[in-house]
């Protein structure tokens, strides 16, 4: 955890951050930012610096520190940003999302609001798709998610409808030679594995087809025994073929759900630390201290990263509850204090589960700080790097801001990522692979005829 006082010596000011070029960006031209404060997981207090990025190759090819003057810019040299004392952090990830369901919650709305229902409407719905409808649905999604800072995006594709599954491929290679956002592909079988033939023909087809990782559902399988055999199905599969593995685990308030125990367990023995994911786990906000605490030693001990989804869990967890109401969140801040990798995922956008959202992942973060009480300064912090640290995990790890790394950079306006986080204020700047691929606009409020920024609390209070 860092101090509190990590932003000791930098003046507080409003940081207005903006291009300083009167020409446009284009794609090949070097990018200036000076006067950033520049993130690092483990530093609490940080200075002015001015980076240089090749457009060229992407990469950063300087760093140096001091708000110096800079040259104006001129037509063919360096497209220059002026950071203007905020703060500079890499790329958002998004580790957990179902891109080929987004949109289609009002089409098939969720009633009742549970997760059998959401299963329900999505098996009907993915009846009728087409490869163009995927696309386009998929698409806007992640233009909206690149708006919002994230350039890293691990989408489950259903094996169960091979049509979206070819379409979030074509997808990814579309996205690649953009070079707008990195899409993983989880090949998910939403209806089980072992719950009928088709349902295994149509996983192994999937896991052919030129997905990145392999996913499995074992609390949805019709015994547990056999949610334990589809575990090894997976695990084996992924070994074979050489793929990583990310399966929906103990999605359920119920306390005797504990597949996450073989999770581990396999992880352990194949030595597949580090390349094996768990979403949701939410049984284990039911389970008892004794329980909790071994499971969160085998977990820390497989090296398995746990994703939490809140805005989905709150929502479809909880409802055969009377009162009091299950939160139906997997133990954050117990996994954390005990060294647990925990990313957080903004799981659906406007789809037969979810019917809100817009992409932005800082608004899962923010209800994790909600929902979980990581409400101090550190532990807020703390969700903040989930974001830019523990997110990017599934993807290698995460992007470094140091000379000869590719870039992959947020400019904020804002100095503090607590107030970033509590705003949930977007990126100036997002740069993916050394180039701007998304701007947003400094926000303005106007109140009898006084602008104002909103949310940002004045010095003298």
């Amino acid at each position: 955890m860092l101090a509190t006082g990590w932003m000791r010596g930098v003046r507080r000011a409003m940081p207005r951050a903006r291009s300083m070029s009167s020409f446009e960006y284009k794609a090949g031209n070097d990018i200036v930012i000076r006067n950033a404060l520049v993130w690092a997981n483990d530093v609490t207090e940080y200075s002015l610096h001015h980076l240089t990025i090749c457009g060229r190759s992407g990469k950063i090819k300087e760093i140096q520190p001091g708000c110096e003057h800079v040259d104006e810019p001129k037509e063919g040299g360096p497209y220059v940003i002026d950071a203007g004392g905020g703060l500079v952090t890499p790329t958002f990830a998004e580790p957990h999302l179902h891109l080929d369901a987004v949109f289609l919650g009002k089409a098939w709305p969720n009633k009742s609001g549970t997760l059998v229902e959401g299963i329900a409407n999505w098996d009907m719905a993915k009846v009728n798709l087409t490869a163009n409808d995927v696309i386009a649905r998929a698409s806007t999604a992640v233009k909206w998610m690149v708006a919002c800072g994230t350039t890293r995006i691990r989408t489950h594709a259903d094996t169960g409808c091979p049509v979206g599954v070819e379409a979030l491929i074509e997808l990814k290679q579309s996205l690649s030679k953009q070079s707008l956002a990195d899409i993983q592909i989880v090949g998910f079988p939403q209806d089980g594995i072992l719950t009928s033939d088709k349902n295994r023909n149509d996983f192994d087809w999937a896991v052919q087809a030129g997905i990145d990782a392999v996913g499995g559902i074992p609390h949805i399988e019709r015994t547990y025994n056999e949610g334990t055999e589809s575990l090894k199905i997976v695990f084996d599969t992924a070994e074979k073929i050489g793929l990583k593995v990310d399966v929906h685990c103990d999605e359920t308030d119920d306390p005797h759900s504990k597949h996450i125990e073989t999770v581990c367990a396999h992880t352990m023995d194949r030595s597949m630390g580090g390349h094996v994911v768990a979403g949701h786990c939410t049984a284990m906000h039911s389970y008892n201290g004794p329980a909790a605490n071994k499971i969160i030693t085998s977990i820390v001990r497989s090296g398995v990263q746990i994703i939490t989804n809140p805005l989905d869990s709150v929502v479809l967890q909880g409802r055969f509850d009377d009162y009091p109401k299950r939160r139906g969140l997997t133990r954050v801040p117990e996994l954390l204090n005990a060294g647990g990798v925990v990313g957080v995922g903004h799981d659906s956008v406007c789809d037969p589960w979810y019917p809100l959202g817009v992409g932005n992942i800082m608004d899962a973060a923010y209800m994790v700080v909600h929902l979980c009480h990581l409400s101090g300064q550190e532990e807020m912090r703390r969700v903040f790097e989930m974001l830019v640290s523990d997110n990017h995990m599934p993807f290698g790890g995460q992007p470094r801001i140091q000379v000869g790394e590719t870039a992959l950079l947020l400019v904020h306006s804002l100095s503090d990522p607590v107030d970033i986080l509590r705003m949930r204020r977007l990126p100036l700047f997002v740069i993916h692979n050394g180039r701007i691929v998304a701007t947003n606009s400094q926000p303005v409020s106007t109140v009898l005829s006084q602008e104002f920024d909103l949310g940002v609390i004045p010095q003298t209070f």
